[in-house]
């Protein structure tokens, strides 16, 4: 009876999690050529990801990933999109959620110019292996799950 209780209270933050990640997924994965397109989609991401604390939850390793997905793929490169990558990357390291999958997104869209300013590190080679990194901004990675806040 209290493990059906748990479960209960589980169902609707699951399907709160799924809802935003496809949110943020179905941004990613836009195509389009038209500016208007990608900065709606842009909000549409921003706002899913925005939202996490207000329901309870935060963001993990899979919702960054979308984020660098969704911000390398419909932001024009420049300043602007250094910028905003750089802050997604800093947010998910401060978090602990950094993990090899983030950093190789991350290496393969940017340059190294743009890799080594967003991650602050001095080459690309220390900037793409995790193991090169402080463990502190992946101290978390290992769980792919949002946990709710506290």
């Amino acid at each position: 009876n209290a493990c059906w209780r748990r479960c209960m209270h589980i169902v609707p933050i699951v399907l709160m999690i799924t809802f935003l990640r496809y949110r943020i997924k179905t941004c990613a994965n836009e195509t389009t050529e038209s500016d208007e397109r990608k900065r709606n989609a842009l909000q549409i991401a921003a706002s899913a990801f925005n939202s996490l604390p207000s329901v309870g939850l935060n963001a993990d390793s899979i919702t960054y990933t979308g984020m660098m997905h969704v911000l390398l793929n419909l932001m024009n490169g420049s300043p602007e999109k250094v910028n905003a990558v750089g802050g997604i990357f800093r947010q998910c390291c401060d978090e602990g959620y950094l993990n090899q999958h983030i950093l190789n997104v991350l290496t393969a869209a940017t340059s190294e110019d743009d890799l080594i300013a967003i991650t602050g590190v001095s080459s690309k080679e220390e900037a793409s292996t995790l193991g090169q990194l402080p463990t502190d901004w992946s101290r978390n990675s290992s769980r792919d799950l949002m946990v709710r806040a506290e």
